[in-house]
């Protein structure tokens, strides 16, 4: 079930305001003018709380992009009704394109997110129109 939920947080509406990545990203690209745009390199979360018949569940995901291009995913779904938390976590790369990152899990198969910047310090990460505040 958590990765069903998982799947339809990916699968949402895409962001319409653009960032360009900074041309020291991995896959980023050279603007030729003008200063670099903020970088996603960080820690960024997401808590979505979700009631379902019986149960109060909690699913937490947090993506760690390092500036090398490494970058790691971890999902932590907590259950009132299991008592105890289930955590997965899956390395991977990335790549920037324009206003798309394509993460590449080192286990196999890719994803490919819209991404924006935002709020008054770029600490808002919108992947796929799931917002991901910066804690790193």
């Amino acid at each position: 079930m958590a990765a069903l939920g998982a799947v339809a947080l990916l699968l949402s509406a895409c962001s319409a305001d653009p960032v360009q990545p900074r041309p020291d990203e991995p896959g980023g690209n050279h603007s030729g003018t003008g200063s670099p745009s903020p970088t996603i390199t960080g820690t960024w979360q997401n808590v979505v709380v979700i009631q379902v018949p019986g149960d109060l569940q909690t699913w937490t995901t947090t993506w760690r992009f390092d500036a090398d291009g490494a970058c790691l995913q971890t999902n932590v779904t907590e259950s009132l009704a299991e008592g105890f938390p289930r955590t997965t976590e899956r390395s991977c790369t990335y790549a920037i394109s324009g206003t798309r990152i394509t993460v590449s899990y080192d286990t196999g198969g890719d994803l490919t997110f819209d991404f924006d910047l935002t709020g008054p310090a770029s600490d808002v990460l919108v992947l796929n129109g799931f917002e991901y505040q910066r804690i790193g």
